[in-house]
């Protein structure tokens, strides 16, 4: 009897220390969090626990066969992780920072980490993906080498072999949080973009089931897709096309804005309610009206306008002239398509030469599928292009033999630039001097003088004699500044 007795003292004493003590393991706030860990520390104890797994930036760290046990279990994720749980039938909605539970029979499909990430195919900068295999490779670094060959291989117009090394930063689709005490992550976390990137993961039926490349997780997404959009590209351009400065860059075209909410105030105007409704509705937007042509009156009078003469205007290119002018390479080109492609909703358009269509653009299908796989580009580039050795001998033949040529493109160009400059000096120069000779001139306009030849010629003078000495430092007798005295004496002896 007493035996029954203190096994049921023990039992209330332990159930008590539990409750208390399972209130400091995890950093749980709510009432329902409280009664969850105390539950799980329960059915701890009786065996029958799931998985319990602390996620350190996007990765798990657990114990071993800890992701395979099927009761209830908690995940405790860090501010750089997502988590996705499934049954044997869905995908449940994803977890962001902090304390989770999960039911029985969940388990885990998939950890994101939230950081910014870096990905790139290609072969190494200091192989050759051309050269045979040397007696010193073994057929599995002569392998590897190739497999890096074929990750990025693509064929000119002309028929050439190009394998560049192609990389992609991005990250989750979501923007970090800014400010305090707000739900979210620092690093960016969305619910559904975290649940559509676990979602999208696939498996490369081309591979072996024992390699790592038979499952492709949604940070291997972005280089592939970089790698598809190089593949396309290189194909409208011949090998001297992407060394050479003669297409013209196209515009960035802006996305569309988002849609409006339907609870926006623009989609749905109150109605005004009753007679005083009315009336101070009419006087808020009489009020709005006349705010409106006050601010832009303000704007026309009061906005500095700069004037240009009409012979320097028509000497300087405009900025859209310039872009238009500006020539790029084939490769930068392309380094400029691949990144819109996989940033932008639309594009501009390339012709089966690579010139671009002027006006024109289409959807990106690349940015529509990161979108769809929850995920942002942040940036993209094609470098370090490696060709066939004869290729290249091939290439530096010509560059030596035409080097002449190219240098005098060059030097019409800087002459040019520099021509630019001179007459945009000159400009401000003149125009900074005229304002300075005009001081003086107003001030004789003031004292009603204006009207007298001597007197504005004696103040034209006067002021370019101060100009010359605080301007150019000659303060001691010059010829310049013995002309100008002259003048002004003559002119002061004169009726």
């Amino acid at each position: 009897m007493f035996g029954g007795v203190g096994f049921g003292i023990y039992l209330i004493l332990l159930s008590l220390w539990m409750a208390f003590f399972s209130q400091f393991v995890l950093p749980i706030h709510t009432l329902n969090e409280r009664i969850n860990i105390f539950d799980r520390l329960n059915i701890y104890l009786m065996g029958g626990h799931g998985p319990a797994i602390f996620v350190r930036d996007g990765h798990p760290d657990k114990g071993e066969n800890e992701e395979k046990k099927k009761g209830p279990g908690v995940f405790w994720l860090d501010s750089a992780s997502g988590l996705v749980v499934r049954t044997d039938t869905e995908l449940r909605p994803a977890f962001g920072p902090g304390v989770h539970f999960t039911i029985a029979k969940e388990r885990i499909a998939g950890y994101i980490d939230l950081h910014n990430h870096s990905d790139g195919l290609g072969p190494k900068e200091s192989g050759d993906p051309f050269a045979k295999q040397t007696e010193k490779q073994t057929d599995d670094e002569y392998l590897e080498i190739q497999g890096r060959r074929m990750e990025t291989r693509g064929l000119t117009r002309d028929g050439i072999e190009v394998v560049p090394k192609v990389s992609v930063g991005f990250k989750i689709d979501a923007d970090p949080i800014r400010g305090i005490n707000q739900p979210g992550s620092h690093f960016g976390y969305s619910q559904n973009a975290v649940w559509r990137a676990v979602r999208g993961e696939q498996i490369n039926p081309n591979e072996r089931k024992d390699t790592h490349r038979y499952h492709v997780p949604w940070n291997q997404v972005p280089a592939l897709v970089a790698v598809d959009i190089w593949r396309d590209l290189i194909g409208k351009f011949t090998v001297n096309d992407l060394f050479e400065a003669k297409f013209t860059m196209p515009p960035s075209i802006p996305d569309d804005p988002p849609p409006l909410p339907k609870s926006d105030p623009l989609l749905n105007p109150l109605e005004p309610q009753g007679w005083l409704a009315d009336i101070l509705t009419g006087m808020f937007r009489e009020a709005n009206r006349m705010l409106s042509r006050w601010s832009s009156w303000v704007e026309r009078t009061c906005k500095p306008k700069r004037v240009v003469p009409e012979e320097m205007a028509s000497v300087q290119p405009t900025k859209s002239e310039k872009s238009k002018n500006k020539k790029v390479t084939g490769l930068q080109l392309i380094n400029f398509m691949v990144k819109e492609r996989l940033q932008r909703q639309k594009t501009a358009v390339l012709n089966q030469y690579g010139n671009y269509i002027q006006d024109s653009s289409m959807p990106s299908e690349e940015c529509q599928l990161l979108q769809e796989w929850g995920i942002r580009a942040l940036s993209a580039s094609v470098s370090n292009p490696k060709l066939p050795a004869e290729v290249n001998e091939k290439l530096v033949s010509q560059w030596t033999a035409n080097w002449l040529s190219r240098a005098k493109k060059e030097q019409e160009q800087l002459n040019k630039a520099q021509g630019y400059g001179a007459l945009g000096n000159e400009e401000t120069a003149l125009r900074d001097y005229i304002l300075r000779l005009s001081r003086d001139l107003l001030a004789q306009v003031k004292r009603g003088r204006a009207s007298e030849l001597r007197e504005t010629l004696r103040a034209i003078l006067l002021e370019s004699r101060t100009i010359l000495i605080k301007e150019s430092g000659q303060y001691e007798k010059s010829p310049e500044r013995e002309l100008l005295e002259e003048i002004v004496q003559w002119l002061e002896t004169r009726d």
